[in-house]
């Protein structure tokens, strides 16, 4: 027996905009909308307390529950629409609006690019402008917002809310809600203009429920180029530059037509390349597939440029610059669709699989992966050994980097180093990198480079010094070199999370205060320099190492402790406030040594190039999109 739905919903306000909500409401011809005020008017500024009571207001019978914030325009044809959805994913969340610089507006741009009616959500916060549920869900929301709000963001509060409960979002092609330009009352001035991603003045009509499987969604916020790539049950975030290297386009390939194109200097330069990376890699992940055969193709890709930068221009800018962008993107697309053909390949494949086999393990859980794919990226043939590692397991491995527990986000313990030293010398690997954090090293306020030496019998780092120790005397027997790596505080996905900057983070996602030790100094290294780092430490000269392991440190940057939490809050909350810690407690103590550098560059040829920024955002979002941090 077909379901049929029946809808109740809520428009959820703030008082000073009632009356902008009541004629919302009135818009649904029948009354099925009722306003739900903030119960805390003179609160901060949050939507927290309004969705609660508005989740809460299912009403008895209803199948689904809509949510509307009052800042809204409807497309004609909305509520039928609405209806339409639940009965065809009746178990499903549906949003019917994405912001155009988000990720999903990107996976919404790219669905409709293949003329589809739905796109499947990323790993991003659950888009909650104008969101339906199930009535069990959404009438269960509230339990769940009490018990784990903890301050989160509300649409970061929904995408971990509907994960928890295993409930799929889909997302209306195209968006059938457009944000009205009202001024935002929950604070988010700072993310800039707010449009849809693909907003059609008319609804669609009938709908079938099936997806378009989408393994590569290309994406542009913040300005940064970054591509979306589906592994396995889950997604993997990286740089659009890294993701064409990785499926064997040269930048020369990527660049002959962008360097032709007059509109980019219409443009600032760096929102320019950006754009065409980004349309670039759609038209890759596109193909053949041609725009007649997708009715609002050209209106997504108008988004894609002006949604990627709109942090960084003001509405005029962006106004002036929109023609210019959408005519870029056009280009880049239809150049990354013709590419095949026309374009230099640079066969990475067989680069990659004649080069020498580096095997990467230890116990830092998912950031050995992670370090593993950029070292991919770098020209490795990497195998990855998550477990324990035995000497079948390295045999054809010329090289190995091991990561150390100090890494470990995730509870990774196994597999050890002596274990792997072992297997190593058995198998006949000739060089092993060791690296770790140089959190636990003792010494005193300034940590030297160099040889070996022994922290002394009571040292905090007297763990650690053996495990390098280990490996210093595997690496004395000739025909093997060896280095270990002692890193600054990782910044990027996976990275330690009993860090400062992770707290720092968390707090500032949960509407804490971050606390501030004036005196305290932040050296830092990007998970992405850390991998370089690796990667000059496994390939440098033999005879660079021919003295012994040497202890190299891996430093990106150093702030000082108002500038890195300032840093933080942008990446994160930019509202976020800083306060100095109280005398005596926990976020005064465990400063870290000071570490000394030099060495990565003069032994290794190493120096920093990735921008800490990325991986500070980077790991911000992996915090609250791909843990269960709190």
């Amino acid at each position: 027996m077909r379901m049929v739905p029946r809808l109740s919903g809520a428009v959820m306000a703030h008082p000073r905009r009632r009356q902008e909500a009541e004629l919302l409401a009135r818009l649904d011809a029948e009354g099925r909308l009722r306003v739900v005020l903030d119960p805390e008017p003179e609160g901060p500024p949050t939507a927290l307390r309004t969705a609660t009571a508005a989740w809460a207001a299912v009403a008895p019978g209803a199948t689904h529950h809509l949510v509307l914030q009052d800042d809204v325009q409807l497309a004609d044809g909305f509520f039928a629409h609405a209806v339409e959805a639940a009965r065809v994913a009746p178990q499903d969340a549906v949003a019917f609006y994405t912001n155009w610089n988000s990720r999903n507006g990107a996976a919404l741009r790219t669905a409709a690019l293949t003329g589809a009616a739905w796109a499947e959500a990323l790993d991003e916060y659950a888009p909650c402008v104008a969101l339906m549920l199930p009535a069990g869900v959404a009438a269960g929301y509230g339990a769940f917002a009490a018990g784990d709000g903890a301050g989160w963001p509300y649409d970061v509060l929904m995408y971990r809310y509907l994960r928890s409960t295993g409930t799929r979002l889909r997302i209306a092609v195209p968006n059938t809600v457009e944000h009205s330009g009202l001024p935002s009352i929950a604070g988010n001035a700072a993310h800039g203009l707010r449009r849809s991603a693909l907003f059609a003045t008319a609804s669609p009509g009938a709908l079938t429920a099936g997806f378009t499987a989408l393994t590569v969604v290309p994406f542009l916020k913040h300005g940064s180029a970054q591509c979306a790539v589906r592994t396995g049950a889950g997604w993997e975030y990286v740089e659009t530059e890294r993701h064409l290297r990785r499926t064997g386009w040269s930048e020369r390939a990527v660049r002959e037509e962008f360097d032709g194109a007059a509109v980019r200097d219409l443009v600032p330069a760096r929102a320019a390349w950006s754009t065409w990376l980004t349309a670039f890699a759609l038209g890759t992940v596109l193909g053949p597939h041609r725009d007649g055969e997708a009715p609002h193709a050209d209106a997504a890709l108008r988004t894609l440029g002006p949604g990627g930068v709109c942090d960084d221009l003001s509405p005029e800018e962006i106004e002036a610059a929109t023609e210019p962008l959408h005519a870029l993107t056009r280009a880049g697309v239809e150049a990354g669709r013709t590419a095949g053909s026309r374009l230099r390949r640079t066969g990475v494949t067989a680069t990659v699989t004649a080069a020498p086999v580096t095997a990467v393990t230890g116990a830092a859980g998912e950031l050995t992966r992670g370090i593993g794919l950029l070292l991919g990226d770098l020209g490795h043939a990497v195998h990855h050994l998550p477990g324990p590692v035995t000497p079948a397991d390295l045999r054809g491995c010329d090289r190995i980097a091991y990561l150390a527990d100090g890494f470990a986000a995730d509870g990774g313990r196994a597999p050890g180093v002596e274990q792997v030293l072992e297997a190593a010398a058995e198998a006949g690997v000739r060089r092993l990198v060791y690296v770790d954090t140089a959190a636990a090293c003792g010494g005193g306020p300034v940590v030297a480079e160099g040889p070996l030496t022994d922290p002394g019998p009571d040292a905090p780092g007297r763990r650690q010094w053996r495990e390098e120790a280990a490996v210093a005397r595997w690496a004395a027997v000739d025909g093997r070199t060896g280095a270990v790596l002692r890193s600054a505080e990782p910044v990027g996905p996976h990275a330690p999370a009993g860090t400062v900057t992770a707290d720092w983070i968390l707090r500032a996602w949960t509407r804490r205060e971050l606390l501030l030790d004036t005196d305290r100094l932040h050296q830092l290294v990007d998970h992405r320099d850390l991998a370089a780092a690796v990667h000059a430490a496994l390939t440098c000269p033999a005879h660079a190492l021919a003295a012994g392991p040497h202890v190299v440190h891996v430093v990106s940057a150093v702030h000082d402790e108002a500038g890195w939490a300032a840093q933080v809050a942008a990446a994160t909350r930019p509202t976020a406030r800083t306060v100095q810690a109280p005398e005596g407690s926990a976020a005064q103590g465990g400063r870290p040594p000071v570490l000394e550098t030099g060495l990565a560059g003069a032994l290794l040829g190493w120096k920093p190039t990735a921008p800490l920024a990325a991986g500070l955002r980077a790991q911000a979002q992996w915090l609250a999109y791909d843990t269960e941090c709190c």
